[in-house]
């Protein structure tokens, strides 16, 4: 099975029922916008502020990259 990885969610389970119909759905509402943890231009729902890398960063207590 193919690997799907988005920056809103990180990586995908496609064995678990719903998922890629979750992931289509969320590729399509996200827009193209800067990270405020790492100031890449990324793929994200238009409510969130950080990309996954960054959020998984903060919610284990770390230092977000400059």
């Amino acid at each position: 099975m193919p690997s799907y990885y988005d920056d809103n969610f990180g990586f995908y389970d496609m064995n678990d029922e719903g998922s890629e119909e979750f992931y289509n759905h969320v590729q399509e509402k996200s827009v193209y916008k800067k990270c405020k943890g790492c100031d890449r231009m990324v793929y994200i729902l238009p409510h969130y502020a950080y990309c996954n890398s960054c959020a998984d960063r903060i919610e284990k207590g770390l230092e977000l990259e400059a």
